[in-house]
């Protein structure tokens, strides 16, 4: 009976973290709706690139050119965004990685980088078919952050 209780407590602990999360994802509104409110096109392009994906959010930022927007999930435990801008062309997949998954000369070059740093995050970035990695590093010493982007072939690229 205590086994059967407890296990009740800790379902209901679970959905109620899981609602929490949920509502700070979704900022009020859901996902669904947020999506709903996009232009036909950037929907479209979405749809075409989120394969199994959970869908966690939406966000959008005026550029240059006109409107992006980011839609981000989850795959595999690992998030999986989409940049789209307003035409509903795809301008950047942003996938979390590791060390591990990337080419020697990249990670090489990154391992480089990061000689007296931590690295906070990583990522995969496919722009126009062509990969970079990214990665956020932060300097112990002196606790300041720093973007790096190489190349598959470790060629260390300027950051925007």
């Amino acid at each position: 009976m205590l086994r059967s209780k407890f296990g009740v407590a800790m379902n209901r602990v679970f959905l109620a973290a899981l609602a929490a999360c949920t509502l700070l994802a979704f900022d009020g509104d859901s996902f669904s709706a947020k999506f709903e409110a996009l232009p036909k096109s950037v929907r479209e392009t979405a749809t075409a690139n989120m394969d199994n994906a959970f869908p966690v959010s939406i966000g959008s930022a005026k550029g240059e050119q006109g409107w992006d927007y980011q839609v981000n999930t989850v795959v595999n435990g690992k998030y999986h965004n989409l940049v789209i801008d307003s035409a509903g062309k795809l301008v950047t997949i942003k996938d979390e990685t590791d060390l591990a998954a990337l080419p020697s000369p990249a990670k090489s070059a990154l391992e480089k980088q990061a000689s007296t740093a931590k690295i906070l995050k990583l990522e995969k970035l496919t722009e126009s078919g062509q990969i970079t990695y990214g990665a956020v590093l932060k300097n112990e010493a002196q606790g300041t952050l720093v973007q790096v982007r190489v190349t598959p072939d470790g060629t260390v690229k300027p950051t925007n």
